[in-house]
């Protein structure tokens, strides 16, 4: 969707839509319109007065020469009367049909301009006018006005989005880089005399670069995703082999936080396989940032579970931990960039914030949709299916 929101004048190029509260175009148009209507009734009453005034002067010729009695029972008199009053009918006729219709256009144009102003206006009742064009009208103008108003408050949806995430980008480059500076600061001022000082700033100055070179790449990887640039590439693969080495690949990460892992299979095939249909290198990504979730948000002897199931059609893949669980009302939020549920926690156990955006929009790539399910203190599960092999 392409737009711009300016003070006094809209413009939404998806609807078709240009609006200008200031427009002289639009007030050339309706002054265009109301001269043709008084030229289209000048033009009906001249032909009416025309054509009366010679009928009158062919009954005035038989009046006078052939008599009062004659021209009563002449066929032409009595056309001429018929044709007379046919057209002072027509013409009343004509008169009424342009008032209705200049009182239509005025509803209208009155409601374009309302519009055109930002302001809400009632719906003009489709048995309120006259034409059928008009009333093709009106439902024109309902419908841009009712797109108009989705676009702009999706452009305002996207504008605070845009200026939520680049503070969440500022404030999220900003931590690791002041912590650095702040490190070699001191170590430049002479602490770097003492070994002990000296080797624990160094290494806290390397965690915080690699944080800050995690970030980056998590920036980048969504970014390319989001803007269609990171391409798919989809065949079908061995998911339980790669669940296995997702499994082997955190044993190390696990253990250090005392959280064990566990793979549950249910239908793998006779060669002991379960072949499932996605960008295998993707996939892993999505298992391991769910992984790592779950090994970082869980207790003390806590469990996080890779749990594959097939069915005729898919493969059911869940990820579970007993952990510490997502509070009901920011469950619809654990997917947005940068979004933590426990702030305080998610310092100190590392990450950027990005890893289940990514993990979301890789699986929609895939045509499906990740769930999830938590309890506090109970734990949580993320979900999703993949097509499989037959």
């Amino acid at each position: 969707m392409s737009g711009k929101f300016t003070e006094g004048t809209l413009t939404l190029h998806d609807a078709g839509l240009i609006v200008n509260n200031e427009s002289v175009d639009s007030k050339k148009q309706r002054n265009g319109m109301k001269r043709s209507l008084r030229q289209w009734r000048r033009q009906t009453g001249l032909i009416l007065t025309v054509s009366s005034t010679l009928l009158l002067l062919i009954a005035a010729v038989l009046l006078i020469t052939i008599g009062m009695r004659a021209t009563l029972t002449s066929i032409w008199f009595w056309i001429s009367a018929g044709t007379i009053f046919l057209l002072f009918y027509f013409h009343r006729t004509n008169r009424q049909v342009i008032d209705e219709l200049q009182d239509d256009i005025a509803a209208l144009t009155s409601r374009a301009s309302t519009i055109g102003r930002g302001e809400k206006t009632a719906e003009i009742s489709a048995n309120d006018l006259t034409f059928v064009d008009l009333e093709r009208l009106n439902d024109a103008i309902t419908s841009i006005a009712e797109k108009a108003t989705r676009d702009i408050s999706e452009l305002k949806r996207l504008e605070q989005v845009r200026s939520e995430f680049l503070g969440n980008v500022s404030h999220e480059l900003r931590t690791p880089i002041f912590s650095i500076q702040g490190y070699l600061e001191t170590l430049i001022d002479g602490a770097i005399d003492d070994p002990h000082v000296r080797d624990e700033f160094l290494e806290k100055a390397h965690n915080n670069m690699l944080r800050l070179h995690s970030l980056l790449n998590d920036l980048i990887e969504i970014s390319r995703i989001e803007s269609g640039a990171m391409k798919m590439s989809f065949r079908y693969f061995d998911l339980l082999s790669l669940a296995e080495g997702v499994i082997a690949t955190m044993e190390s990460p696990a253990t250090l936080a005392n959280v064990s892992l566990r793979l549950e299979v249910n239908g793998a095939d006779t060669e002991g396989k379960i072949m499932a249909l996605g960008d295998r290198k993707r996939i892993e990504q999505v298992l391991v940032n769910l992984a790592t979730n779950g090994v970082k948000y869980n207790k003390v002897g806590g469990e996080v579970i890779i749990s594959l199931t097939t069915n005729e059609l898919d493969v059911h893949i869940s990820v579970s931990d007993t952990g510490i669980g997502i509070p009901p009302e920011q469950i619809g939020r654990v997917f947005e960039r940068f979004y933590r549920v426990d702030k305080g926690r998610s310092r100190d156990v590392g990450g950027t914030g990005l890893g289940l955006a990514i993990v979301k929009h890789i699986v929609e790539a895939h045509g499906s949709k990740i769930s999830v399910q938590s309890h506090l203190e109970e734990g949580t599960s993320f979900s999703f299916t993949l097509p499989r092999d037959k």
